[in-house]
């Protein structure tokens, strides 16, 4: 990937965080969109943490560590996020929501910068 389309990729995917932490707070309040066994929000949360794991390994291994630390932390904020709709837990829910907002934001601020 070239500087000028790493750094569009890196915006991309920061707002993407942030629209899906928003997503998932929309869907933690409107109870109408029924996912049988689980509820949205952990569904939307778990499919998160596994796409941005992958993409932290991709970008780990591509020697772009800083960029591989922002998906970490994003993994984090969708794994706390999972265990606080997992364990019915209003505070980790809020926190993952928190975590994944501020990977959104650093990913952004690297594209940026």
């Amino acid at each position: 990937m070239d500087r000028r389309t790493a750094r569009l990729w890196q915006i991309v995917v920061g707002v993407a965080f942030v629209i899906g932490g928003a997503t998932v707070v929309v869907a933690s309040v409107d109870p109408s969109w029924p996912v049988p066994g689980a509820t949205t929000v952990a569904v939307l949360a778990g499919v998160s943490a596994a796409g941005f794991a992958l993409a932290a390994a991709v970008r780990v291994l591509d020697g772009d560590h800083q960029r591989g630390v922002g998906h970490l932390l994003a993994v984090c904020g969708w794994l706390l996020l999972l265990v606080g709709e997992a364990v019915e837990s209003e505070a980790a829910t809020v926190g993952g929501v928190a975590v994944v907002l501020a990977a959104g934001a650093y990913l952004v601020w690297l594209g940026l910068d």
